[in-house]
């Protein structure tokens, strides 16, 4: 078992959840704006705080399973920021991961995306 961070994407806000073995639960962990927030700083503070040995990304691919703008968003945020950790990384297709949670308000809900990529994760690996 892993001590795992899940990050759901976006080019303004990001959600992270995470499941450490100690807790095996896993549980939403922060909405993070990145024009507020250093996001290379944040997860920094994620690996070292919950000792993350892999992470988990939502991979967005088109509904024919085809790439677009936001998949190579995500590529070369992986490249960018998670490769210098040299730790594994899953992309998990998150196709219908934002369908499963609605938001009746207007709060940021990708902490609530990542913990569902990352519980997807979990019950396809574990």
């Amino acid at each position: 078992m892993n001590n795992l961070l899940s990050i759901d994407y976006g080019e303004r806000y990001m959600g992270f959840a995470v499941r450490t073995i100690k807790t095996q639960i896993p549980i939403p962990i922060e909405v993070v704006d990145i024009k507020k927030d250093n996001i290379g700083n944040k997860i920094s503070i994620y690996v070292d705080s919950y000792d993350i040995n892999k992470f988990i990304i939502g991979y967005p691919l088109g509904m024919n399973l085809s790439e677009n703008r936001m998949t190579k968003n995500v590529d070369k945020f992986i490249k960018e920021e998670l490769m210098k950790y040299n730790l594994p990384i899953s992309k998990i297709d998150e196709r219908f991961t934002s369908e499963l949670i609605k938001n009746t308000k207007n709060d940021r809900i990708d902490d609530l995306s990542a913990l569902e990529i990352l519980e997807t994760y979990i019950k396809n690996n574990d």
